[in-house]
């Protein structure tokens, strides 16, 4: 099963990363139990999410799925981080992350995913837990919708990719800055719930990046 989780994450670097922006956002299922799995035809994931009805992954590789309804006040909240604009495009991926980081927050009190800790971390089981794929995943939903209310103007999300191939992969969203074309990882695994995300070149990503912290 090990195996098969990694050769479906590696596939994620086959999305295109122009095309994200437009496509359904659709997770990796991975699902062991019965219940869960007929919970997932009965309740598909939104494809296409926005604030006040959306979907996340939790459990490790979207074994859970949880639905969110944010209202219009808790939103209000996450567009005043967007004003004023950003001047450069620097200034918007700060923006980014406080948006994610409150975005999580706010959706952790609804799903059970605000006692999500850093990394794969099991003691407490998978409950409410995020691995790479739940974050990479959520993440590119948040990123749609900051996207889809024009939030985003320096910026395009772009498709999840992952790194390490087959035995040791590791996912991330990513967004594209738009003057120069240069990719980022968005990344929310290194840091528990509510906890602004890293968003570094994807070159350096792929590269084996880590915060400081860890290396």
């Amino acid at each position: 099963m090990k195996l098969l989780v990694a050769i479906i994450s590696f596939l994620i670097v086959a999305c295109s990363a122009n095309n994200a922006a437009l496509a359904p956002i659709k997770p990796i299922f991975i699902i062991d139990d019965m219940q869960e799995l007929l919970a997932s035809i009965n309740h598909p994931f939104i494809g296409f999410p926005i604030p006040s009805n959306y979907s996340i992954c939790h459990g490790h590789t979207c074994s859970k799925t949880a639905f969110i309804h944010l209202s219009p006040s808790q939103w209000a909240t996450v567009e005043a981080l967007f004003s004023p604009p950003a001047v450069n495009a620097q200034q918007e991926r700060k923006q980014l992350k406080l948006a994610i980081s409150l975005l999580e927050t706010m959706t952790g009190q609804q799903a059970g995913t605000s006692i999500d800790r850093a990394k794969n971390y099991t003691s407490n089981g998978l409950n409410g837990q995020l691995d790479c794929i739940d974050e990479a995943t959520n993440t590119t939903v948040y990123l749609r919708m900051l996207s889809e209310a024009n939030l985003i103007v320096l910026h395009r999300q772009a498709s999840r990719t992952s790194r390490g191939g087959l035995l040791s992969p590791h996912n991330t969203a990513t967004i594209t800055e738009i003057e120069s074309n240069t990719r980022y990882a968005v990344d929310s695994w290194f840091e528990k719930n509510g906890k602004p995300p890293a968003i570094i070149p994807l070159t350096l990503w792929k590269s084996g990046w880590k915060p400081k912290a860890l290396q």
